[in-house]
């Protein structure tokens, strides 16, 4: 299990981890635009794919869950806090931009905290998920940092944030080479893609899912979002 700072700081700091992070990190960036002097939330273990927010003059705020602990690694010019999920504290329409790398699927209730996550977000505000292929060696793998929480198909992320009231703008498929700190897998890791994502498509390690605000919101999503949240107290009490 990775749900610890720790497991994910290790494995980032190893090649595989910084070969995995700069591979995504560079698709990631194409559906960047960003503004100096944005805010820009940063949620779960995120900061081995956002070196290129270096390059901005950007309020950052970097925010890890309690059950996964903060980091300590030295941050230049950022905020970071320790998070309930379902209770962010931050005001409404506070961030242009919100990331989540690690978090969504291990959050306990993700409808929950999706809706803290559109709160937060200013109108028509962009969101970045990466989040793991439930049928990917690197979901199913114990040591892969995407192994903890739920992994998810294409279909129930686009029902998660439908029902959450996000546009979804784009869910791409990334990361077709194993999760092996092998020399042929660093040097052929673009040929290693290229094959895989035409030969086996849906074994992708992870989406890229990118989303937009919505203001306005079908009256049957607000029922189910209710009714699911209504079940989540009860269960509690």
């Amino acid at each position: 299990m990775y749900l610890d700072i720790l497991n994910y700081q290790n494995f980032y700091n190893s090649s595989i981890g910084k070969l995995l992070a700069h591979h995504i990190e560079f698709r990631l960036k194409k559906y960047c635009y960003l503004y100096d002097n944005q805010n820009i939330g940063c949620f779960g273990y995120s900061l081995p794919y956002l070196n290129f927010l270096k390059n901005y003059n950007l309020s950052l705020s970097y925010c890890y869950s309690k059950r996964m602990g903060i980091s300590s690694e030295d941050i230049f010019k950022t905020n970071k806090l320790l998070i309930d999920e379902d209770r962010v504290p931050f005001q409404d329409s506070f961030f242009d931009h919100v990331f989540l790398i690690h978090y969504l699927e291990n959050s306990y209730n993700k409808q929950l905290s999706l809706r803290e996550i559109w709160r937060i977000l200013a109108p028509e505000g962009k969101l970045y998920i990466i989040i793991p292929n439930k049928k990917s060696s690197w979901y199913l793998s114990s040591k892969s940092p995407f192994s903890s929480g739920n992994g998810f198909s294409k279909n129930q992320i686009s029902n998660l944030l439908n029902e959450s009231f996000f546009e979804i703008q784009s869910i791409e498929r990334l990361v077709y080479f194993p999760n092996k700190d092998l020399f042929l897998v660093k040097k052929h890791k673009d040929f290693i893609d290229k094959f895989g994502s035409f030969f086996f498509k849906y074994f992708n390690g992870v989406y890229l899912c990118t989303a937009k605000k919505k203001i306005y919101a079908n009256i049957t999503s607000q029922i189910k979002l209710k009714k699911r949240a209504l079940k989540s107290i009860i269960k509690k009490i």
